[in-house]
């Protein structure tokens, strides 16, 4: 999902955060693009673009090396929530971390006692995961993906179309939604719909909607100005996405 990659991005340029990231496939180089909006190769979709220098990827290995802990289970068996917190604990203390992105939720290990409910299941995960970014002063990002829609028809999912639990809903502090057109007919394709659908704390922000444009050869989401069709006023993006 590019858009985390612009997100944190964004934050990166904003504050100084050391990163603890656990993810399935890693492709963290991505940030670093997104961050110097040069591509890494002279590919078609660079287009004219000036492509990175050599001087600028030993900059960027370096960056990286300093903001990201990357968290990789080399084993044949999924990691489970469990492992990936006591692994992000050891590194809030020995590394200063204050940012744990756990993307996907879906590769992560779910079996459960043969007489806990899904539903009950996904509580007591979601009560770990606060417990521990109250406990370590962490932010921690989930990345969850919908379940599988019935008649589907373009439209963006909502919070409750996590698989799993309402619990999704419930629990978390801040729930946004990351909707991309598939549909040329609905329009552009390389639009990108965000609605944050719940905000906690109102000091963070507010409900709303958000059109952005994906510009493949920087990497960047543009603004687009869509307010005819949504609520824009409700949600700013942030500066420079």
């Amino acid at each position: 999902m590019f858009i985390i990659y612009v997100l944190f991005t964004n934050i990166f340029s904003q504050v100084s955060v050391i990163f603890l990231y656990y993810r399935f496939s890693s492709m963290l180089g991505n940030f670093w693009r997104k961050h110097l909006k040069k591509p890494f190769f002279d590919a078609r979709y660079g287009e004219y673009a000036e492509r990175m220098s050599a001087e600028e990827l030993e900059v960027g290995k370096q960056w990286l090396s300093d903001t990201f802990y990357l968290i990789r289970c080399e084993d044949d068996a999924l990691p489970n929530i469990k492992w990936v917190l006591d692994l992000a604990r050891a590194a809030v203390l020995r590394h200063g971390v204050r940012g744990l992105v756990i993307d996907p939720y879906n590769e992560l290990d779910h079996q459960r006692l043969a007489n806990m409910t899904e539903t009950e299941y996904v509580s007591q995960m979601l009560t770990l995961v606060k417990r521990f970014a109250q406990h370590h002063a962490c932010h921690v990002w989930l990345v969850a993906h919908p379940r599988q829609l019935q008649n589907w028809s373009g439209q963006p999912p909502n919070l409750y179309d996590i698989s799993g639990s309402a619990h999704f809903v419930n629990k978390c502090d801040n729930g946004i939604v990351i909707h991309r057109n598939r549909n040329p007919k609905a329009g552009p394709i390389d639009q990108v719909q965000v609605l944050v659908r719940k905000v906690r704390n109102k000091v963070v922000g507010t409900i709303g909607d958000a059109f952005l444009s994906y510009n493949r050869v920087t990497g960047e989401f543009m603004n687009v100005d869509n307010s005819a069709g949504s609520d824009n006023q409700g949600f700013k993006p942030p500066h420079g996405s």
